[in-house]
This record gives structure tokens, C-alpha cells and sequence, in this order.
């Protein structure tokens, strides 16, 4: 009788077993897929074109990334107050970020896409910036927004114009109202280009910093889950795809 008692149970406990394990499958596909991916809301890294499309550098990438990890969720496009807010009071957010001082204390770095972006000062054609004391010499357009460093945003000594956006500066500067723009220089170019501008309108900027674009996401992501996003990043580094989709936007200069 024992004997038939333990194969009576052998299927039951068998079904048990499986429903475990279907258990923790669909948990771990629930937490895959619990995840928002969010690109900023700026040309060229994520924007509408004229036909109503979502384009843009960052969000191509990030879309990559999703597809290669298997987490495949929408890709929000939000402008960069509503990064930080959503990425401060909810969990389990990804983007793609400069590995700013601020980024590197809040959030979990997953990977670098092989991307740098530089801030700085861009003059129009036959201005030469030697040094900073060189930046006193203009007058500097500053999109709504930016904010180099302290040392610049704070210098009294130069004259800074505010302008609405970065279409507008590059309007001002095509009009000779202004000798340069302030803010991040591959957006600075990508736009003057779209206005009409070659780079031979432009001089060599004078830069501030350089910092890494790196996939980050809020801390505490389920360990599996960061795995597959980080060599999704790894991947696509090392098959091209990425500097396939940066060299689309901007040519072999990453910076």
C-alpha cells in the first residue's frame, strides 16, 4: 500500500513542479517587462519628424538595445525635467544619459554605448577661441536649458543672450547676432546642418567637458534583467550596429 500511495502522489507532486517553475518564468517575464525606457525629448537624440515619425539617435539606440535584450517595452520620448522626475520617483527606468556627476551618485550604470557628448562654446566661421578669457571677447547665444558650469553660468563677465531653443541660436548666430552657442556641441551641429549650415561655418569649439552616454537605470533592477541589457549593449558595440546608427546621424565623429 505504501508503495501505491507514493505513485499516486509522483504525478501530483510532478504537477506541482511544473506549475513552479511556470510560476517563476512568467515572474521573471513580468519583471522584464515591467520596465519603462524613456529617450530625451531633444534633436537629434530623440524627436518627431515632419511626417509625425519618432527618429533620433538616442532613441534608435535604445530601441536596439530593447530589441537585442528581449525587453522590448515603448520607448517614451520626454523632455529632460520629466526624465529626472520619473526617474526619481518610480522604479525600474532605463535611459540613455551622460555619466554626469549627478547620474554616477543617483542611478545604476549599465554599460557606455561608445558615445561621448561634449559641451562647450561653438563659434561662427573666423572666431578662434585660444582659451577661456577668449570667450569675453562674444557674445554667446544660450539655449533655454543648458547649463555648462558653474564657472560659465555665474561669469558675469560675459555676455550671454538666452535664447527659446536650439533652432532659435542657431538662427541668431546665422544673422551675426551672436559670435557662438553654448550647450552640447553634436546638437549644435546637427541643427545648424538642418537650418542650411556646412561645417565650414563653424570654428573649433572650446569645450568644458566630455562625458560618456551610457544605458542608466534606476537601482535595483532585477540582476537578470540588468544581464541581458548590458550584454545587449556589449553586443551591439561589438557587431557595429550602434556606430552604424551614430555614424548615420553624424558622420565617423562620435563627439
Amino acid at each position: 500500500m505504501k508503495r501505491k500511495g507514493q505513485n499516486h502522489n509522483c504525478p501530483r507532486l510532478f504537477l506541482i513542479f511544473l506549475l513552479l517553475i511556470a510560476s517563476a518564468t512568467a515572474n521573471e517575464f513580468n519583471v522584464d517587462n515591467d520596465i519603462t525606457m524613456i529617450t530625451m525629448d531633444q534633436i537629434p537624440y530623440g524627436f518627431s519628424e515632419d511626417n509625425g515619425k519618432t527618429t533620433g539617435v538616442l532613441y534608435d539606440i535604445l530601441n536596439e538595445i530593447m530589441v537585442e535584450s528581449g525587453i522590448e517595452q515603448p520607448n517614451k520620448v520626454l523632455s529632460p525635467m520629466r526624465i529626472i522626475a520619473t526617474m526619481t520617483n518610480q522604479s525600474n527606468v532605463c535611459t540613455l544619459v551622460a555619466d554626469t556627476p549627478e547620474v554616477i551618485s543617483m542611478f545604476d550604470l549599465i554599460e557606455p554605448i561608445g558615445y561621448k557628448m561634449s559641451a562647450g562654446v561653438l563659434p561662427r566661421v573666423g572666431i578662434k577661441l585660444l582659451n577661456y578669457s577668449s570667450l569675453k571677447e562674444l557674445t554667446i547665444a544660450v539655449p533655454f536649458g543648458n547649463y555648462i558650469n558653474e564657472e560659465f553660468n555665474n561669469d558675469n563677465a560675459l555676455t550671454l543672450v538666452s535664447a527659446r531653443n536650439y533652432i532659435n541660436a542657431i538662427k541668431l548666430l546665422k544673422s551675426r547676432q551672436v559670435d557662438a552657442i553654448a550647450g552640447a556641441i553634436s546638437t549644435i551641429m546637427f541643427i545648424g546642418k538642418k537650418e542650411g549650415m556646412t561645417n565650414k561655418d563653424f570654428e573649433q569649439p572650446f569645450l568644458f567637458s566630455q562625458n560618456d552616454i551610457q544605458l542608466v537605470c534606476t537601482n535595483g533592477l532585477a540582476k537578470k534583467t540588468r544581464e541581458k541589457l548590458k550584454n545587449a549593449v556589449l553586443k551591439l558595440k561589438s557587431n557595429g550596429e550602434i556606430q552604424n546608427i551614430i555614424s548615420g546621424y553624424f558622420g565617423k565623429k562620435t563627439s
